[in-house]
């Protein structure tokens, strides 16, 4: 039986798993994660999930001891898939949240690569599914930019999703039964419970993908002639198959209800609004690329940078086999056009939707602003990509025909290829230990204002919160001696009452009470939809305490048990409704689908069991590459920048300007010091903390007329997105500008000055040479208007 399964596995996956190795090395090789990326939020998260499941509360929706011990229910509105994944790592002994946040970020990468091998290989055949997944992987978006740069785990994993579903539905459509059937609708509830964002965005894709399925089968003039269920045919007609497709998505769709539906139902109970912040981070039109950084290279990062500068780029390889994709589509030398072309038109769409030609797009559909970032698409776009670099060795090699060198080493060269041009991304900055994972930790964090219940914009707060309340010592306190946090406001509490506190679970806190006169028992607890209150049984009303939205229970007199419990709404028993029926239908489909031939479609006939010759040679080259870099070009430094002292190496201009002893500019980079009315000229500048700082300084940069009146300046109230406070003085803070002049600004030379200020007490830092007061701003360059 075993040597049996083993035969029907497609030897091929193992290549693809040599072709990762350099994407997941950095997590592999190194301890631990970095602090101050989305990794850490998402590392309490995990960490609050597991003390809930372990407390017996297996699905919550409400996190008890964020935003200072009152709660908030990120869990009923954030996509819950990551958590659980990392749930089943972090549910082990000696794991801990920060090793499972970890273990989801390798399989969201291995499962990019499998998955869109998979799909790839059944398309076009095993060496373009190699040079797909090693394009897809090494896709800069995919390989660094969520992981690393972001570490934002929810949308890494669904990257690796959205190829494994496109796979299943695509051997769902070829003629693939039970198994096919079930693991299609699973993965496409997957992609949906994945992310928020990119789960919609997956989703809306892979029905685009379905319908363009059927309009290719009814252009064919292919009738639905045949029954669904023939059980004596392993291929019914192509019509019939995507309308299976159409069924899977559907009940996908039902299966992850559980989630999205009372997302949707209960949208107006929290605040959403913060997060499209109009003129701040998340406002979609601060977020657009322009055609020259998407195929642009990809920079070496710099490990002495506080955060390294890198580029929103698709990737030159990933662009470049996409375009001759397309040429070949055109040139007719492609199978399954129509397949391509509906890559094509949706990579052009997401492109589209990147460039500031788009704004009306996103102005008109008002849900867009939830994406807050357009260069968030560069995930799907690399999905597009790399299926078309797939197609593009297939047409390459039906060009070589004949050809034996081109055959057997084609596929080599480009995976080879795909995997030096992703080198100067495979080496992040290192990082420090992340450090104990605990409620104590977490709460310290939010007094420090970074964030609060790990998010930093207020989000997901309930609606009957008008004002979040400070924290209190009385409800923390007992943290730091491994006692439950204590959500009685005492301070209001009549003295004749005597009150005792039992915690039943996580979300059930249980109060015996005796009291000679009714009163009302406040609680410093968010109230919420789903929040029941029952005295000695009976459910009873509360009332609202405002402006902080705290939970306030009427109390008669006597000696009463008051248990205060999250359950349900009608709202998410709908939606559990929902997901149940979808279940028992896929069950239902599924042993319909029983009496078809053997399910083979995860071993497709066409391939042969063994690696061939080519295949052999990718295998070869890729172990060879991987072998140079991790043995050889990794511990010699030369894929990354390494900046030490007052030297920032990626600045083309070096200086060193002293602001009071405090920070120094140690240099600027100025693209174009030439420029015409009406331009936006870039400017990037690179600061040091000399000292450890008390004081978050705010920073400007004018452009002054010669008589010094100022014409147009960059304001920031942290430089580099980065306070000032938190700053460490072993690494330089890359600060990002842009200078709009005035369309009507005279032709003439300009002086670009910049320096650093108290916004809230209106003083300078002074600039000093040799310890002695210069002024209060330095001098950068002369800009030539023309």
């Amino acid at each position: 039986m075993r040597r049996e399964l083993l035969r029907r596995v497609d030897p091929g996956f193992f290549v693809v798993l040599a072709i990762a190795i350099i994407a997941i090395w950095p997590f592999v090789s190194r301890a631990s994660l970095p602090v101050e990326t989305d990794a850490e939020l998402h590392i309490f998260r995990l960490h609050e999930l597991g003390l809930l499941v372990r407390g017996g509360d297996y699905y919550p929706r409400w996190a008890p001891n964020f935003y200072h011990g009152y709660g908030y229910p990120i869990f009923n509105y954030y996509a819950p898939l990551a958590y659980y994944v990392g749930l089943l790592f972090e549910l082990w002994p000696f794991w801990d949240a920060v090793a499972a946040v970890k273990a989801g970020f390798i399989i969201g990468l291995l499962a990019a690569a499998l998955g869109m091998y998979g799909f790839v290989r059944d398309n076009w055949g095993r060496g373009p599914g190699f040079v797909a997944a090693a394009v897809y992987v090494y896709a800069p978006y995919v390989q660094y930019v969520d992981p690393h740069a972001r570490g934002v785990l929810p949308e890494s994993l669904s990257l690796g999703i959205f190829p494994l579903a496109l796979w299943a539905l695509d051997r769902l459509r070829k003629g693939g039964g039970a198994r096919v059937w079930v693991t299609a609708v699973l993965l496409t509830a997957a992609v949906i419970l994945s992310h928020n964002l990119m789960g919609m965005l997956f989703f809306g894709l892979l029905c685009a993908w379905a319908v363009w399925q059927a309009v290719v089968c009814l252009s064919r003039g292919e009738a639905v002639g045949e029954k669904l269920f023939r059980p004596d045919s392993y291929q019914p007609n192509c019509l019939a198959h995507t309308t299976i497709t159409f069924a899977a998505l559907l009940l996908g769709l039902g299966v992850a209800a559980f989630f999205w539906l009372p997302v949707f139902l209960e949208r107006n109970a929290v605040t959403l609004q913060t997060l499209i912040g109009q003129g701040g981070n998340y406002d979609f039109h601060t977020h657009f690329l322009s055609l020259r950084e998407m195929v642009a290279f990809s920079l070496r990062l710099d490990w002495g940078a506080s955060e390294p500068a890198f580029r929103f780029n698709l990737g030159v390889m990933q662009w470049g086999m996409a375009v001759l994709a397309i040429v070949l589509l055109l040139w007719r030398r492609q199978r399954q056009g129509a397949q391509v072309l509906f890559f094509a038109l949706a990579l052009a769409g997401l492109l589209f939707l990147m460039l500031p030609i788009s704004t009306p797009v996103w102005e008109g559909l008002s849900f867009m602003a939830f994406f807050q970032f357009p260069w968030r698409l560069l995930g799907a776009a690399a999905a597009m990509c790399a299926v078309l670099a797939g197609a593009a060795t297939d047409g390459l090699l039906l060009v070589g025909q004949g050809r034996e060198r081109v055959q057997v080493w084609l596929t080599a060269v480009l995976v080879s290829l795909a995997i030096l041009l992703g080198l100067p991304l495979s080496q992040p900055a290192p990082w420090g230990d992340f450090g104990e994972v605990n409620t104590l930790r977490m709460s310290l964090i939010e007094n420090t204002g970074r964030w609060l219940g790990t998010t930093s914009t207020a989000d997901y707060v309930p609606a009957m919160v008008d004002v979040v309340p400070a924290r209190k010592a009385s409800v923390v306190g007992g943290i730091v001696e491994g006692r439950p946090m204590d959500r009685v406001n005492w301070d209001v509490l009549p003295p004749e009452v005597s009150l005792e506190t039992q915690v039943i679970r996580p979300l059930h806190t249980r109060y015996i009470t005796d009291t000679p006169e009714k009163h009302l028992f406040r609680m410093y607890l968010f109230d919420f939809p789903g929040w029941e209150v029952r005295i000695d049984g009976e459910k009873v009303a509360t009332e609202l305490g405002r402006p902080d939205g705290f939970i306030v229970v009427p109390v008669p007199a006597g000696r009463h048990v008051i248990d205060v419990e999250f359950g349900s709404t009608p709202a998410r028993m709908a939606a559990g409704l929902v997901t149940a029926v979808s279940l028992v239908l896929m069950g239902l489909m599924a042993w319909k689908l029983r009496r078809r031939a053997a399910d083979n479609s995860f071993l497709p006939p066409i391939f042969p069991p063994r690696l061939a010759r080519p295949d052999w040679v990718t295998l070869a080259a890729v172990l060879a590459v991987t072998a140079v870099t991790i043995l050889l070009l990794e511990p010699t430094g030369l894929l990354y920048h390494n900046s030490s002292g007052l030297v920032a190496e990626p600045a083309t201009t070096a200086m060193l300007a002293d602001f009071g002893e405090q920070i120094a500019l140690i240099g600027y980079t100025a693209p174009r010091q030439t420029a015409v009315p009406g331009d936006i000229t870039p400017l990037e500048l690179y600061w040091k903390a000399l000292n450890a700082l008390d004081i978050n300084f705010q920073v400007f940069v004018h452009v002054l007329a010669p008589d010094g009146t100022l014409v147009a300046q960059s304001d920031k109230l942290h430089p580099g997105e980065f306070p000032t406070r938190r700053w460490s003085l072993d690494a330089y803070v890359r600060d990002e500008h842009y200078l709009a002049l005035p369309p009507d600004l005279p032709p003439g030379e300009y002086h670009v000055t910049a320096g650093l200020w108290v916004q809230s007490e209106g003083w300078r830092l002074p600039l000093l040479v040799d310890g002695v007061q210069v002024g209060d701003n330095v001098e950068l360059f002369t800009l030539t208007v023309k």
